[in-house]
């Protein structure tokens, strides 16, 4: 078959880490852009509502991040099998995975919204919220479960754009998504009064706006994401839908498992810091949302990464998979030093923008800020891309393993004994959560090496 569009753009050709830094540098601030919303929910809500509502959108932002990521680590698995086709040039092969990745998106959000109407009110129980944001956590929760339908498109779109080498699509979406967030925010919470739930209705809103908007893209831009309803029909027809399937979910499956257990992690400390009351509680959310964002360029150059070495792999070009490795390492580790450097300069001054301007809430933010975002964001940079490495290469397993190394040895494990029986508390916590990185970034690294020996040294 031929490549199908005008606009797919091969990464196959010239300098591996030239096209890299390319075709990553869109896709990071699309990252940044999908995220800004919740950095908006919490700044409007903590001037708005104060305390209670920052502490209930702390609360309910750690189980919308596991929702978010088990979306995106779903339609990884679109990435890459759509990428495998790009560079192997089957555009029919490529229709079949988008329809399947639309399914599978389908079904994913129907299971999310089902779960998370049903358990938003015990589950902030067991966490320990304070009973005076409670309601509000739980509302906002089941607001954005009923509309992760425009989150679960709004990715299954942007993993097939980032598959076919475009990363200025995905940039638009999130442009578009980002801006209708913010103005609903301004309009919902501060004009109308709706606070929490406000903040809530804005993200699902722009979500499904985004997702309009991506879908209508890709359909404009690629052959092989137009008629991809018939293309469902005809593969059940012939019985290769469910093929396609679990071709997308030999990747997502265990990508959206090792999100949710990663961001599960997170949960289980964020309970912990509320046994530390209400100000510890929204200064660990406010450092938590701080430190994730200035995290975000290292999943845009991971997704590049997994899209590189998809296509790669796809065209029979192993020396160029490892190449996108390295070069992603690199490039993630860069970017993240810089940003490192610019949230322990203005730690103080970030952690004023959510409102609350008692001091004890901003020594333990920006206290926070200074355990977890240092040098284990080198840590964290490496992981990234090496865990994306593992991914497109043929050993999602292997990620999900490093995951289950990071959540529950390093920052679960780590926080208790650091926090209970050595008795370091809240500070405890913080440095396991430092910590967590360090082993799944050597994991990675040596995965790649021995990958490398096995595919060029023959």
């Amino acid at each position: 078959m031929s490549a199908s569009a005008d606009h797919t753009s091969s990464l196959l050709e010239g300098s591996a880490p030239k096209r890299l830094a390319a075709f990553s540098a869109p896709l990071v601030a699309a990252n940044l852009l999908q995220y800004v919303y919740q950095f908006v929910d919490m700044g409007v809500v903590g001037n708005v509502v104060g305390e209670a509502g920052l502490v209930a959108i702390s609360n309910a932002s750690a189980i919308v991040f596991i929702i978010s990521s088990i979306a995106i680590g779903l339609m990884s698995g679109c990435t890459v099998a759509v990428g495998n086709r790009v560079g192997a040039r089957d555009e029919q092969g490529q229709r079949r995975a988008f329809a399947a990745s639309l399914g599978v998106a389908l079904l994913g959000a129907a299971a999310i919204t089902l779960a998370g109407c049903a358990f938003a009110m015990p589950i902030f129980t067991l966490m320990g919220v304070p009973v005076a944001s409670l309601d509000q956590t739980a509302a906002y929760l089941e607001v954005i479960s009923l509309g992760t339908a425009g989150l679960f498109l709004l990715n299954a779109a942007c993993a097939f754009l980032r598959a076919q080498g475009d990363s200025a699509g995905p940039l638009a979406i999130m442009a578009v998504s980002a801006a209708a967030n913010v103005a609903l925010d301004l309009i919902l919470i501060a004009s109308a009064g709706l606070g929490v739930v406000g903040a809530a209705i804005a993200t699902v809103a722009a979500q499904g706006a985004g997702a309009v908007f991506a879908l209508w893209l890709a359909r404009r831009r690629y052959a092989s994401a137009r008629s991809v309803l018939r293309s469902m029909r005809e593969a059940r027809e012939r019985g290769k839908a469910i093929a396609a399937a679990r071709d997308v979910l030999r990747v997502g499956a265990p990508m959206a498992v090792q999100q949710a257990v990663i961001n599960l992690s997170y949960v289980l400390v964020t309970a912990w810091l509320n046994s530390y009351g209400p100000t510890i509680a929204a200064a660990s959310g406010v450092g938590l949302k701080i430190s994730t964002v200035a995290g975000l360029p290292c999943w845009g150059v991971g997704q590049a990464v997994s899209a590189a070495v998809s296509q790669s792999i796809g065209a029979g070009m192993p020396e160029r998979a490892v190449a996108f490795a390295r070069s992603g390492c690199l490039m993630s580790i860069a970017v993240t030093v810089g940003i490192q450097i610019a949230v322990q300069l203005g730690a103080g001054w970030l952690v004023s923008l959510f409102g609350d301007s008692s001091r004890g809430l901003i020594d333990a933010a920006v206290l926070y800020l200074r355990i977890t975002c240092s040098v284990n964001g080198i840590f964290y940079a490496a992981m990234y891309a090496l865990d994306s490495f593992a991914l497109s290469s043929g050993a999602p397993k292997l990620a999900l393993a490093n995951s289950l190394i990071d959540a529950f040895a390093m920052r679960a494990g780590l926080a208790w004994i650091l926090s209970v029986p050595l008795g370091c508390g809240f500070i405890g916590i913080y440095a396991a959560q430092a910590a967590a990185p360090v082993l799944p970034a050597l994991v990675g690294f040596v995965y790649l090496q021995l990958w490398e020996r096995r595919n060029l040294t023959r």
